[in-house]
């Protein structure tokens, strides 16, 4: 007999492959209703806007309203050397510059994307993708909330559903507003203030994920920051009601919160750093009182199929707030439900509390100084933003700020269906909710992507000849303004077709509408430029375009060769006189 013991077998690996593949089934039919609420979400924003919207090369779509702005920011931005402040763009609305935050163009993604820009195409956008993420997020984010509540997957799906059809959030996206389609953050929020924190786990995972909130919303829009600043730290009050991790982490955790969303506007160059912090029209771009009932949106469309628009404001399109008849029907059944179970109401007053305040003072000033009924003045409270009044200036548009009560209303609304005495009525009521909201809102037949218009994007043959060596396109005079009016408006209003072609060409442009403009620096460009022309100092790097009324100036300059382009006087200095 042997005396050399037998070799064990080797394990086996199937048994850690079987092991693999069940976490991946079970992880799989864990995230079945959030993924089906994200894909209840993109087929939603195919139904607005058409398949070709997620086609990143495709731009001529952009081209109009608020589109063009945040679509010219990412281009030049692509041009730029890195610089401070993140995201800084020297060579659009030159010599002025501007940045991806003045420009509503995303900053996080633009960063991101920035590297890779060699390895990307010329025309690429990410517009379309990023609206389609966020209502695909928006579904997703309502179904983990339900889940976390005890939903059964089709319950999670009708919940997610629901809030990917409301109205607020793609009447936001009809105004070509993409970087404030980002109301999973609200939805998100707003949801873990209403999930049960059963430990000191729960209670760091909650307060991690609203820092996490704080840091993205930074980086996309800083009324979106505002909101979901205010929310995190209403978060970290709740946490600490509940008492699962004592008071001090908590408030450590709204410090963290409000350092991580300062530093982040300061460094993305909100805070003075390429143009002034406040505006005007506070007021005017407010919430009404009856927004929740009123389908009367942007350019006067009308978001609902049964109910009639109800007067508003001229700017109060801001405050858009519609529920929606599915979410009308939604809030009606949890306030009977809310009348039977009174008690656990009040029993559950740490969860909802917080958040019930904040949202309520949010939406106090959405409605800012004029509050109005159905467009009606009938208060005035002017003097309690007077002292102020520099600061909530840089929120004009007030009636943004109704957003977050509005998801605490639809996500809370439907979540209480699902404590509904008989729990088999939950998937009845809440089916109902979901088709009203289908039948009543109209989401535009795939036409917003079709492009409207000419668009002649490519520059011509004698452009690209005058550009050759030269660093600068011009328009005189120029276009450049934010919405406040600060800056010169009296040049070409079609100015986006030629800022593209700069984009093409590598050259900079000195116009452009931007969210904020230091009005001081943009008048003294534009009258310089002025007195140049006018006193005959040409720039040999600059390729100049000029309207027809200022054609006799370029002419009367020696070495100045002029030809028309579209329209505009393209001038270059092709000699400098000598002895000049």
């Amino acid at each position: 007999m042997s005396d050399v013991s037998p070799v064990p077998p080797a394990p086996s690996s199937r048994g850690g492959a079987r092991r693999v593949l069940a976490s991946a089934a079970r992880f799989a039919v864990a995230q079945t209703g959030p993924l089906g609420a994200a894909l209840v979400g993109v087929l939603t924003f195919l139904a607005m806007y058409g398949p070709a919207a997620l086609d990143p090369t495709r731009l001529g779509w952009l081209m109009r309203d608020d589109f063009s702005q945040h679509l010219l920011g990412w281009l030049f931005f692509r041009n730029s050397p890195p610089g401070l402040p993140l995201g800084a763009i020297p060579g659009y609305v030159h010599p002025l510059g501007t940045t991806l935050g003045y420009t509503d163009s995303l900053p996080w993604v633009g960063l991101l994307l920035r590297p890779f820009s060699a390895l990307l195409p010329v025309d690429f956008q990410y517009i379309g993708p990023w609206m389609a993420l966020c209502l695909g997020l928006q579904g997703a984010v309502g179904a983990w909330v339900a889940r976390g509540m005890g939903a059964r997957v089709p319950l999670q799906w009708l919940i997610g559903a629901l809030l990917v059809l409301s109205p607020a959030l793609l009447a936001r996206m009809s105004m070509s507003h993409d970087a404030l389609s980002a109301h999973w953050l609200i939805v998100l929020l707003v949801g873990l203030h209403l999930l049960p924190q059963r430990d000191a786990r729960d209670a760091k995972r909650a307060l991690g994920l609203g820092l996490l909130l704080c840091v993205l919303a930074a980086g996309i829009h800083p009324v979106l920051a505002a909101m979901v600043l205010a929310l995190a730290v209403s978060l970290c009050v709740r946490t600490a009601l509940e008492g699962q991790w004592g008071w001090r982490w908590p408030a450590l955790a709204a410090g963290v919160d409000v350092a991580a969303v300062a530093g982040l506007l300061a460094g993305f160059g909100y805070f003075g750093m390429t143009g002034p912090l406040g505006a005007v029209g506070f007021g005017d771009f407010s919430a009404d009182l009856a927004t929740f009932l009123n389908p009367f949106g942007y350019r006067d469309i009308n978001w609902s199929r049964f109910l009639p628009n109800l007067r508003r404001a001229s700017g109060q399109y801001e405050g858009f707030g519609y529920l929606g008849v599915g979410g009308l029907f939604a809030l009606g059944a949890a306030l009977v439900l809310a009348g039977l179970r009174a008690r656990d109401v009040r029993r559950l007053w740490r969860r909802w509390g917080p958040v019930a305040v904040v949202a309520l003072g949010l939406a106090f000033f959405a409605l800012s100084w004029r509050i109005t009924w159905m467009g009606e003045q009938v208060a005035d409270v002017s003097a309690l933003y007077r002292p102020g009044l520099r600061w909530v200036e840089a929120f004009r548009a007030s009636g943004r700020f109704v957003w977050p009560l509005y998801y605490l209303v639809l996500l809370g609304s439907s979540l209480a269906l699902l404590r509904l005495p008989k729990p088999a009525s939950a998937p009845v009521l809440l089916a109902l909710a979901l088709t009203l909201q289908v039948l009543d809102v109209d989401l535009g037949g795939g036409r917003q992507a079709h492009e409207g218009g000419r668009w002649h994007p490519r520059p011509s043959d004698a452009l690209r000849e005058a550009a050759r060596g030269r660093k600068h396109l011009v328009l005189y005079p120029p276009q450049s303004h934010d919405g406040s009016g600060r800056g010169c408006r009296a040049g070409p209003t079609d100015f986006h077709r030629w800022a593209y072609r700069a984009y093409l060409l590598g050259l900079t442009f000195n116009s452009g509408y931007v969210a904020r403009l230091d009005d001081s620096r943009a008048q003294a460009y534009c009258l310089g430029l002025d007195a140049d022309v006018q006193a005959g100092r040409l720039d040999p790097e600059i390729v100049y375009l000029s309207i027809p009324q200022r054609l006799g100036q370029f002419r009367a300059i020696p070495g100045t060769r002029c030809t028309q382009e579209e329209g505009l006087w393209m001038c270059v200095l092709d000699a400098v006189p000598s002895g000049g």
